[in-house]
């Protein structure tokens, strides 16, 4: 490559070099006896005044924060501990309501404990945790007394009882999302979540407390139920964090 096209190909850069620098210097020794580079030059000097004299917007709040979640993410302690243990605490509400403690009925709530402790730690780092929640109780409640309508499964909506196991569910989601949001703050917490992992922990709960858990309509309408109107309220608390958030910012 000849001097001359080193030169025009690197104008912008060679124009923006302080002065006094050896390869500005050098080149515009060249372009002295060069019309065609000593015009490239011009041209670059141009656009590294334009440049300079350009104002470029702020960011806005939305790409500071997206600019800022990866830094902010290692420098504060992970919450895995935190949210797992709100799961805990959301099972343990109805046990203290529990009926019958069979090692069947055992093995079966600490397989969802364990589902739903997993789904609250990894909260925000799994979108559709909410959704998986869900679809976690509706294999639960499938497993449990099957589908309502199929042969097979036992009849019955006990519906006084049903409205204990909701108000557990809603409360085992209620404390989850609380607990989450009292260590960690209201920006990280992801409530929908949280709130679903939470009653669904209180599910697996209630396998042991609840008198109708073998009822597949019972289990549908109250246990899943549960999980979804859980799942939902946080998602609306969520979306009143981020208004928030939003017009704060």
């Amino acid at each position: 490559m000849s001097v001359c096209d080193e030169l025009r190909a690197n104008a912008a850069g060679i124009a923006a070099l302080p002065e006094g620098d050896p390869d500005r210097e050098a080149f515009f020794a060249h372009a002295r006896g060069c019309s065609g580079c000593m015009e490239a030059l011009q041209e670059g000097e141009k656009l590294v005044a334009a440049l300079a004299r350009a104002e470029l917007p702020p960011p806005s709040s939305r790409a500071l924060r997206r600019a800022s979640a990866p830094i902010l993410a290692e420098l504060t302690p992970s919450r895995w501990p935190v949210r797992a243990a709100a799961a805990v605490a959301a099972f343990a509400i109805p046990i203290l309501f529990s009926n019958h403690r069979d090692l069947e009925g055992w093995a079966a709530a600490f397989l969802v404990l364990v589902l739903a402790s997993t789904l609250s730690a990894t909260a925000g780092a799994l979108r559709a945790g909410a959704w998986v929640a869900l679809a976690a109780s509706a294999g639960f409640a499938i497993a449990a007394g099957g589908i309502p309508g199929f042969a097979d499964t036992e009849p019955g909506l006990a519906t006084r009882v049903g409205v204990d196991c909701l108000v557990l569910e809603l409360a085992g989601g209620a404390v989850a999302t609380a607990l989450v949001l009292w260590r960690t703050g209201a920006s990280a917490a992801f409530p929908a979540a949280t709130a679903a992992a939470g009653a669904l922990a209180a599910q697996g709960a209630l396998h042991l407390a609840c008198t109708a858990h073998a009822q597949a309509p019972h289990l549908w309408v109250f246990h899943v139920g549960g999980v979804a109107a859980a799942a939902f309220a946080g998602w609306m608390l969520q979306r009143r964090v981020v208004y928030l958030s939003s017009v704060r910012s």
